[in-house]
């Protein structure tokens, strides 16, 4: 029986586990989340599905903390000890929502023997999650929320150019400090103006924007991005009683000049503000929440007293499950009702035709006029009747474009088109394995496919400054054919079709990765560009992948693919049955990858691979072998993990199932087994001296 969860429809729960699986995973990685088929997802729905297969499946491995594709990533890590874990969500009705809360409340009060606990409140930030690492007072390391909890992508490179983040506090304290790097409105609209004025694509949301952010691989890139950081929370050290007592208490002392004082280079940093509960509070604070400067989805409950929330624990027997302790209120989602006037239709680099609805008399929703909104999908309009003379309920969240959440007086005409709006031939009905229904353009020629597409390869490469206008004056201009012309493109080349020699220059180094200076004058900058044309671009191997644009294998399956293959060639040639056998790699995506080289794929990259060169893993002898490094190390422990990676090996951080070797030089003081001894203990997993290694390498 078909499972439908809003505008989705799935024909299995195992469909709802892989789109909720995968919705996790590109979180994790990118902060925001789209589905296989490049349509957003936003939170509400995310929550909606979660909770739906929470129901239907409870022993899924979407709640398990870890999945398939979290073993496949790679890069560097900084491991989360404690765990950062997710907290337990109210949402719903405003009933429902005060039954959640009564329950959590009654739950609490009974786990801590009868007594009723106070609750401390503060606003739930919607930003990137991220805990940062201090050392006698000193920044030594800074990670981003994990889906396992653990494993977090090091951003410690971005801190310089995060307000907010001291590089050392007022005490000399080895703790932790976790918070959300968020961008605030203003901030962000400063930041799309000057994308409009360089006639540069613009951000969908500061999230979207900060996640970008923090996944660039030169942190230089962020000088101007205005990301700020604010903390919530103070975990790991051990004499926590001197300091304070409560979740109010703490955050009273963390801003004092008696406390932590965060102090920064461009100011005082924050924490947010903590009081204690009253049930009066949740609605002022939700009324008051769109005058806020900053996004802000729910209100945090805790239980005030931290001995109480240590005594809670989490729910199950692992620490990456959510606290108990800790309920988030989310907000009534603000709606508005209005009357379609038309549907713009626009196809996308993936072949999907994506409708917006318009609207000729705004509407208003977050304190801002809205004409647009987006649409779901063409299945779901046909069956809701969405089309020009409908009156529809919209919804918004983050102060962005809305989403029609239902339509309230339908119309029979939806006025699909029966032709592609950018290439003009035949559209065709596409329903993918999430169950959505779209119109889909198949011409591979198809303008829209090759503009998208080139600039989502510019953007995943490390380009920046190519809009979508620009690259139609590319593709216009007739001078460039296929992607790897890109990197043939010249000054004589575009200045006959509308491009000044600067315009022209300027598109040259984006694609080249050029970064023109302040001063550059337009000879210095050829200059440059014919010093970077003198060389082949060098690109991680899955930076490479991801480019490409394969429709459901972005980076995530990018990742996977080349940690197992070793190299790219091996990746084309692979059967389906190889490429789904790979953790983190579903059927959908294998067959995706499959058939993308089959057909245009295998030319184009030997076409671009006369102007890049792939950064792959070093194959040697230690080649498919894993090691995890434990306790200190007298010559360190990159010493070894470089010279294990020299000869192919794979160093992770944590020991997993496929670990082959634990090696360890100095173990816990007391003598007493570490945590990673115990779990290779549990798997059978060899620990080895440094000796044994040196003869291994």
């Amino acid at each position: 029986m078909a499972i439908t969860v809003g505008s989705r429809t799935f024909q299995t729960v195992d469909d709802l586990e892989k789109l909720v699986i995968h919705a996790a995973t590109e979180y994790e990685l990118n902060g925001y989340v789209e589905d296989f088929d490049d349509t957003e997802i936003t939170d509400p729905e995310y929550d909606a599905l979660f909770r739906e297969l929470k129901n239907r499946k409870p022993d899924s491995v979407a709640f398990k903390g870890t999945s398939p594709s979290t073993a496949a990533t790679t890069g560097d890590v900084v491991v989360h000890d404690p765990p950062m874990t997710s907290i337990a969500k109210a949402d719903g009705t405003g009933t429902q929502k005060a039954d959640i809360l009564k329950r959590w409340v009654d739950d609490c009060t009974s786990r801590l023997g009868g007594k009723t606990p106070h609750i401390a409140i503060s606003y739930k930030r919607d930003g990137v999650a991220a805990r940062f690492n201090y050392v006698k007072g000193k920044l030594v390391s800074a990670g981003l929320r994990p889906r396992d909890g653990i494993n977090g992508t090091d951003i410690t490179r971005h801190c310089k150019y995060l307000d907010g983040v001291p590089k050392k506090l007022c005490l000399p304290l080895t703790l932790s400090l976790s918070g959300e790097v968020e961008c605030w409105f203003e901030d962000f609209k400063k930041v799309n103006d000057e994308r409009d004025a360089a006639g540069e694509d613009l951000y969908k949301n500061p999230r979207n924007f900060t996640a970008g952010c923090l996944g660039r691989d030169d942190p230089e890139e962020n000088k101007n991005s205005r990301l700020r950081v604010t903390f919530h929370n103070v975990t790991g050290f051990d004499d926590w009683q001197k300091y304070y007592q409560s979740e109010v208490q703490r955050a009273k002392w963390v801003n004092t000049k008696a406390g932590l004082c965060l102090q920064t280079d461009q100011g005082k940093g924050r924490f947010v503000h903590t009081r204690l509960f009253d049930p009066g509070y949740l609605k002022k604070m939700e009324d008051f929440a769109p005058q806020l400067p900053y996004y802000t989805d729910g209100i945090v409950l805790k239980v005030d007293d931290l001995e109480d929330q240590a005594e809670l624990g989490h729910t199950g027997d692992d620490t990456v499950n959510t606290p108990r302790g800790a309920l988030a209120w989310k907000y009534k989602e603000p709606t508005a009702e209005a009357v379609v006037t038309g549907v713009e239709w626009k196809a996308s680099r993936t072949g999907r035709v994506v409708p917006t609805a318009l609207f000729d008399t705004p509407f208003v929703l977050a304190d801002t006029e809205n004409s647009r909104a987006t649409c779901n999908n063409f299945g779901w309009m046909e069956a809701q009747g969405l089309g020009p003379g409908a009156t529809v309920l919209c919804k918004k969240g983050g102060k962005i474009i809305p989403n029609i959440l239902k339509v309230l007086k339908p119309v029979k005409d939806i006025g699909a088109p029966t032709d592609c709006p950018s290439c003009g031939d035949k559209l065709h009905l596409h329903t993918s394995s999430s169950g959505n229904k779209d119109l889909q353009c198949q011409n591979e020629d198809c303008p829209a496919k090759h503009t998208k597409r080139w600039i989502h390869y510019i953007q995943n490469i490390g380009g920046k400054g190519l809009g979508l206008s620009a690259m139609e004056k590319i593709l216009n201009s007739g001078q460039v054919k296929s992607l790897a012309d890109l990197y043939t493109m010249s000054v004589d080349k575009l200045t006959p079709h509308g491009f000044s020699v600067r315009q022209a220059l300027l598109a040259m180094a984006c694609v080249w990765k050029v970064k023109p200076g302040k001063n550059d004058d337009d000879d210095k900058l050829a200059a440059n560009i014919e010093k970077a044309q003198g060389n082949k671009q060098v690109i991680p191997g899955w930076h490479f992948f991801a480019a490409l644009g394969i429709p459901g294998a972005g980076k995530t399956a990018g990742k996977a693919l080349i940690a197992h293959f070793k190299d790219f060639d091996s990746i084309r040639v692979a059967s389906t049955d190889e490429l789904s056998g790979i953790a983190g790699i579903g059927e959908t995506t294998a067959q995706a990858v499959y058939d993308y080289f089959k057909h245009e794929g295998y030319n184009l990259v030997d076409d671009l691979l006369d102007f890049v060169e792939l950064d792959m893993p070093t194959v040697g002898r230690l080649t498919g072998t894993n090691f995890v490094l434990t306790g200190s190390f007298d010559d360190g422990k990159k010493h070894w993990e470089s010279q294990i990676e020299a000869l192919g090996g794979n160093i992770q951080s944590s020991v997993r199932p496929d670990t082959n070797y634990l090696v360890q030089q100095h173990g816990k003081s007391d003598g007493s087994p570490s945590s990673k001894e115990k779990k290779a203990a549990s798997l059978g997993t060899p620990v080895i001296s440094v000796k044994q290694l040196e003869t291994m390498l």
